[in-house]
């Protein structure tokens, strides 16, 4: 059997990575004895503990109240402010991208442009995010970001970012650690975090850390995709967007403009980034520890904790202790019995409108609350279903290999990748029953809290002129068209939330989407909208629309198609 050490209220069973603030380590809550769930679980250095870390809990809890269930950042987030000092959040099996790129360059595995774009991508979605949140990074590394098995990208400690960033003065070794990838002058807090995000990106196209600021210039001309081991240079279109990150060329005056050439980049260019792609090499650089990390998890779930809970009467006092004080406390209850009477008088002819306006907070709290797990829950059954998309995937690409081998040895290595492949699979499906039992869950309680189970839909508005247009003819090209629209789905303070003079006014949100040649969704762009609920609302619902791909020489191809969301007046 596995043994775990324990740490406040959870059990550390691996540890993941060690980087310059601290330790990852993936760890397990319980309920008694038995297995509750896997968790990220992160402890700080010495160093970031004396410079006064656990001061900061209240500043550290409103970015995680404000990340809320946001894509690209740790699930369910916690911060523990005492002895010892904790930040917790739901476990994704995967690495650091420090240690990916530590094993690329040990085991010279190429690592595409491809690869590289979809880091950078889904980076700088998540500054973004962070920034229409009004938050901030501000130390931003490869020991930030974190890349499932599955290929997905996040930054999992969003919300010490701006916190660890003010301590640096007092933290001189992390702050040395940091030096490549933080701009400290010339910048404001976003193009700062663009900094970050171009150093690391020039990393993973040269397996290079960043100069120091004078010498990058002179080291962006020589570079080379060693990354990939080719010996050409960076593409002109990658290299003057790197440049641009980094301050090199003209900086980003907003999210738009870096928005608009990385698309440029991304879609008119001859790459295809995909996490699929990022999954195939987390699968080629990691096939062991992910097996042995799966096997592992599997026994979490079915061993009996016992033995590492804490001994009975560990909390409290002595037996006698507690004797000694039990006149005082039947006195003390006495007290209150008779002060919670005169209380309860008072309450019943004197109920204040300030009591009644905090009830109705209290109300409007439960119902975000259900609104938020509502939403959380739809978004684990969207990510399982990209996960059996690229197990799918795997499985078809594993499966040609195995009909395809010329030798035994060739064949029985296909063979095993499969069976691994459908065991997660497997897994996979189990995870879908009990995020569908969830939303059913999630379903009822609506109906005992008067929710509605479905979104309310809103007004008819125009549907998008892509969805109205005919059919194209013989050999026409076309755009992509909407086959069905999803429906956003908002928390009902929301509108409560917004200026007096709109809370009574009609929101529309205008977007446009990339649709693939597979029909589907992969990026949506805000055109013009509302406030950041109302955005992400509405580019939610384009996500969980269907489409038809547009056409190209009478083949399918990919596109852009614009649309609009109008959620209407209040009723």
């Amino acid at each position: 059997m596995a043994s775990y050490d324990r740490l406040g209220s959870f059990l550390l069973a691996d540890a993941l990575a060690t980087v310059p603030s601290g330790r990852i380590y993936r760890a397990i809550s319980v309920t008694g004895a038995t297995f509750e769930r896997h968790h990220f679980l992160c402890t700080f250095s010495d160093e970031l503990l004396e410079a006064g870390l656990a001061a900061h809990g209240s500043e550290i809890q409103q970015a995680v109240d404000r990340l809320g269930t946001l894509r690209g950042f740790g699930g369910n987030y916690r911060f523990e402010a005492g002895k010892p000092v904790l930040l917790v959040c739901d476990y994704v099996p995967g690495r650091c991208l420090a240690q990916v790129l530590e094993k690329t360059r040990d085991e010279q595995v190429p690592l595409g442009v491809d690869h590289a774009l979809t880091v950078l991508q889904s980076l700088a979605q998540c500054v973004i995010l962070m920034h229409d949140k009004g938050l901030r990074h501000g130390s931003l590394s490869p020991n930030s970001v974190w890349i499932s098995f599955e290929g997905a990208v996040q930054i999992l400690d969003a919300p010490l970012g701006a916190v660890i960033q003010a301590l640096l003065p007092k933290a001189p070794a992390l702050k040395a650690a940091l030096e490549p990838y933080r701009r400290t002058k010339d910048a404001n807090a976003f193009q700062q975090d663009l900094f970050s995000v171009g150093a690391i990106f020039y990393e993973l196209l040269t397996l290079e850390k960043l100069p120091a600021g004078a010498a990058i210039p002179e080291a962006l001309d020589r570079a080379t995709l060693k990354a990939a081991q080719e010996e050409g240079p960076i593409p002109e279109e990658i290299l003057n967007l790197l440049k641009r990150l980094l301050m090199v060329g003209q900086p980003f005056a907003g999210a738009p403009e870096f928005n608009a050439t990385l698309e440029r980049v991304l879609y008119d260019g001859e790459y295809s980034p995909t996490t699929f792609n990022m999954a195939f090499l987390m699968h080629t650089l990691f096939r062991e520890e992910n097996e042995a990390e799966a096997q592992a998890m599997k026994l979490d779930q079915a061993a009996n904790f016992a033995q590492y809970l804490p001994p009975p009467g560990a909390q409290g006092g002595a037996p006698k202790a507690r004797s000694s004080r039990a006149l005082y406390y039947l006195l003390a209850v006495g007290a209150l019995v008779v002060i919670a009477l005169f209380g309860g008088l008072y309450y019943q002819s004197s109920l204040s409108n300030r009591e009644r306006a905090n009830e109705l907070k209290s109300v409007q709290a439960k119902l975000a609350a259900f609104q938020r797990d509502k939403e959380a829950a739809e978004e684990k059954l969207a990510d399982i279903t990209k996960q059996e998309e690229a197990q799918k995937a795997l499985e078809d690409m594993f499966g040609k290999q195995a009909e395809e081998a010329t030798t035994q040895e060739a064949k029985a290595n296909a063979q095993k990748e499969l069976e691994t492949i459908r065991q997660k699979t497997k897994e996979l499906a189990r995870q879908r029953a009990e995020a569908v039992k969830e939303r059913q869950r999630l379903a009822q309680q609506a109906q005992t809290m008067n929710v509605p189970a479905a979104p309310v839909q809103p007004p008819p508005a125009a549907a998008p002129a892509s969805a109205l247009a005919p059919p194209p003819g013989p050999g026409q090209d076309s755009q992509p068209t909407v086959t069905h629209q999803g429906s956003p789905l908002i928390p009902r303070v929301a509108r409560e939330s917004l200026p007096p003079a709109l809370q009574d006014s009609e929101i529309k949100v205008a977007l446009k989407v990339f649709v693939n040649a597979a029909g589907r969704p992969l990026k949506v762009v805000i055109l013009k909208g509302g406030t950041p609920e109302f955005n992400e609302a509405a580019q939610n619902a384009a996500l969980a629309s269907t489409y038809a791909p547009g056409t190209r020489n009478g083949k399918p191809a990919s596109g852009w198609l614009n649309m609009e969301f109008n959620f209407g007046k209040p009723r």
